[in-house]
């Protein structure tokens, strides 16, 4: 338990510099770098991410039992876990505490790069996006959206990295390779 807390922590803080980086692109709120931010923060997201490999591989080199291979998805689960409440607390602390107007600006930015820019599908276009504003207005909201997407993000890197070390390690321990 103590190993997925501190690599959660680890990830968590390189998401959150990840997430700031993309901020700092955008700074002034300026519509114009919004789209380079957002591609910036899930590519960071996905890389802090990937952390997990590298904290499964310390995790369970040394141990004399070999883990199987569900362990080691509950430990990268874990890591994630801990990673998007840490993440999804500092997003709420800055787009509600620190840069306010960050909501309304990504929203116009939003707004101003749908694909229709009048008429009726205009309309319910920007219906919908204003509707998914109020619901952002509600810090548990944005709170839940981002740590569910760290979490659904980390439960793929999770099965993955699992798969991958646990035949790996299965390799390596019968000296044979993956194909024989």
């Amino acid at each position: 338990m103590q190993s997925i807390i501190k690599w959660g922590a680890i990830v968590g803080a390189v998401m959150t510099l990840f997430m700031l980086g993309s901020y700092i692109m955008v700074a002034g709120n300026q519509a114009q770098n919004m789209g380079m931010a957002e591609v910036a923060g899930y590519v960071g997201m996905i890389a802090a991410l990937a952390i997990i490999l590298f904290a499964m591989h310390q995790h369970f080199k040394e141990r004399a039992d070999k883990p199987s291979l569900w362990q080691r998805i509950i430990f990268g689960i874990g890591i994630a876990f801990i990673a998007g409440v840490i993440f999804a607390i500092c997003d709420v602390i800055y787009t509600f505490m620190i840069n306010p107007g960050f909501m309304d600006a990504y929203f116009q930015y939003y707004i101003s790069s749908l694909p229709v820019q009048e008429g009726p599908e205009y309309e319910r276009m920007v219906d919908e996006a204003m509707a998914q504003r109020e619901m952002f207005a509600q810090p548990i909201m944005v709170f839940l959206v981002m740590a569910a997407t760290v979490w659904m993000i980390g439960l793929v890197v999770s099965v993955l990295g699992g798969l991958g070390h646990y035949f790996w390690t299965k390799s390596k321990h019968n000296n044979q390779p993956l194909g024989g």
